[in-house]
């Protein structure tokens, strides 16, 4: 696959979470009055099951399949047959040069062949035979032909009297987003992940994209170090055009169908993560595993179950704070935890 390659700025990873399957809703605590209370601190979630994606958003854009430039002498230009933004097909005449010479080197190698023949030396046949097949392909030369079926992208005169012409020529059978991922984020990128890409001129589209390739190298990048990945879009549309600005949000990991919790619910403590649970309108601190997390949600493991109900917002439970106190400056050989286990970055 050939793609000419661009550079862009790198981005950290960002982890979001995507809210599918299953219902999670809040229930506000009201007041005597039937009003909600304004007190955030007394909100409640109910314990349900869905998804916890990562997610990392890169920022590249649209190349092509495959694209190639011809370049040709400006004094041998007879015949320039296409025009930017026409589409050919392969094989199809696109530029005709003067082959005047071409084609009398041609006569002449044609010449020495049949004279050779004649003389009847193995050795000196297949020299002009093989002097005679070059002849003829830079006669074949002075035609420039399509090599696949594409678009005429651009044609460039020549600057000065001696420069040259170029034309190029891109597939459009197929469409990739060519982004660079920083050093740090590369690791958690693969090929197969799948992605969504918004293209910046074309907001509504949100396309699907299937990571195909995850550069070999790292390559330097003003202050940073980045990874080439490129992302193919299954389906193309006419309106997708090749240059176009692209987001990529990849996923970089997914827990589907997992009990889960918004973040704002779990409180780190010495002994690891707790949550406030409501049992008969009562606050009570119940320590909870985690595992995947992502900017919104932590997976539970163990300590709640379907239909629980806890507070939103844990750290603000009175009920927390007592029985931190109960607990004192506990001081073992785990420590604080260091951040959520299997989540974000």
């Amino acid at each position: 696959m050939t793609r000419k390659k661009k550079i862009w700025l790198s981005v950290g990873t960002v982890v979001v979470a995507i809210a599918v399957g299953g219902a999670v809703w809040l229930v506000l605590t009201r007041s005597d009055d039937g009003g909600v209370s304004p007190d955030e601190s007394r909100a409640t979630i109910e314990v349900a099951r869905g998804d916890i994606l990562q997610m990392l958003p890169v920022y590249g854009e649209v190349v092509p399949k495959q694209e190639y430039t011809f370049s040709f002498d400006a004094d041998r230009v007879n015949v320039i047959s296409v025009s930017v933004g026409q589409r050919v097909e392969p094989d199809q005449v696109l530029v005709e040069l003067d082959g005047t010479q071409q084609e009398l080197s041609l006569l002449q190698a044609e010449r020495s062949l049949n004279d050779a023949r004649a003389e009847g030396v193995p050795a000196i046949i297949r020299e002009k035979e093989l002097s005679y097949e070059m002849a003829r392909k830079k006669l074949d030369e002075a035609t420039l032909r399509a090599p696949f079926a594409g678009v005429i992208t651009q044609i460039n005169r020549p600057t000065t009297s001696t420069g040259n012409w170029s034309l190029t020529l891109i597939d459009t059978s197929e469409l990739f987003i060519e982004a660079e991922v920083d050093q740090l984020d590369a690791p958690h990128v693969s090929v197969g992940q799948m992605a969504r890409a918004m293209v910046e001129p074309l907001p509504d589209l949100n396309l699907r994209v299937e990571i195909v390739e995850v550069g070999g190298m790292a390559v330097s990048r003003g202050n940073s170090t980045v990874v080439v990945v490129v992302g193919r879009l299954p389906e193309t549309d006419e309106s997708v055009l090749v240059g176009y600005s692209a987001e990529m949000t990849i996923t970089i990991s997914e827990a589907l169908d997992v009990l889960r919790v918004p973040i704002p619910c779990l409180q780190q403590t010495p002994r690891g993560w707790m949550v406030t649970k409501i049992v008969d309108t009562e606050q009570v601190i119940q320590q909870v595993s985690v595992g995947a997390t992502s900017g919104m949600y932590a997976e539970i493991t163990d300590g709640l179950i379907e239909g629980d109900i806890v507070l939103l917002n844990s750290a603000a439970g009175g009920a927390l704070q007592r029985a931190q106190g109960q607990w004192g400056n506990f001081q073992g050989s785990q420590g604080m935890p260091g951040g959520f286990p299997g989540g974000g970055h």
